[in-house]
C-alpha cells in the first residue's frame, strides 16, 4: 500500500495546520496572562487567579484544537498524526523553556507530558466527527 504524493503532502500539512492552530490559541492567551501577572506593584489576588486559569486553559484549549484540526485535515492514520502534532508542540514548549527540567518543580514535567494526551483528546473528538460525516 503506497501513499500518493498528494496524500503525503496533505498529511504533512495536517500536522502543520494542527500546530499553527494550537499556537494561534496558546500565544495570545499566554500574552494576555503575562500582561495580567507581571506588574511593578502588588497584584490583586483575583488577577493572579485569572492569570493562572488562563495559563492552564490556553494550552489545553490550543492542544485540543490542534489535535482536532490535524485529524480533520489528515487522510489516514489520524492518531499517528495527532501524536506527531503533540510531539512538535512538546518540543516547542521545551524550546521556549530552554529545555530545562528541575526535579524540584514537577509541574514542568507534568506540562511536558501533558501535551500529547491533550492533543489526543482533540483527535478523538475529530475522529468521532469524521465518522459521523461518513
Amino acid at each position: 500500500m503506497s501513499y500518493p504524493a498528494k496524500e503525503i503532502l496533505r498529511n504533512f500539512f495536517s500536522v502543520v495546520a494542527g500546530v499553527i492552530s494550537a499556537l494561534a490559541i496558546i500565544i495570545p492567551i499566554g500574552l494576555i496572562a503575562g500582561f495580567l501577572s507581571f506588574s511593578d506593584e502588588s497584584i490583586p489576588k483575583t488577577q493572579t487567579i485569572i492569570s493562572t486559569v488562563l495559563l492552564i486553559a490556553g494550552p489545553v484549549a490550543g492542544c485540543i484544537l490542534g489535535g482536532y484540526t490535524t485529524v480533520k485535515v489528515s487522510t489516514r492514520k489520524d492518531i499517528i498524526h495527532a501524536i506527531i502534532t503533540g510531539m512538535v508542540l512538546t518540543f516547542l514548549y521545551a524550546w521556549v523553556n530552554d529545555f530545562e527540567y528541575d526535579w524540584r518543580y514537577p509541574e514542568i514535567g507534568i506540562a511536558y507530558m501533558g501535551f500529547i494526551p491533550t492533543v489526543l483528546m482533540g483527535a478523538i473528538i475529530g475522529i468521532r466527527q469524521k465518522r459521523k460525516l461518513i
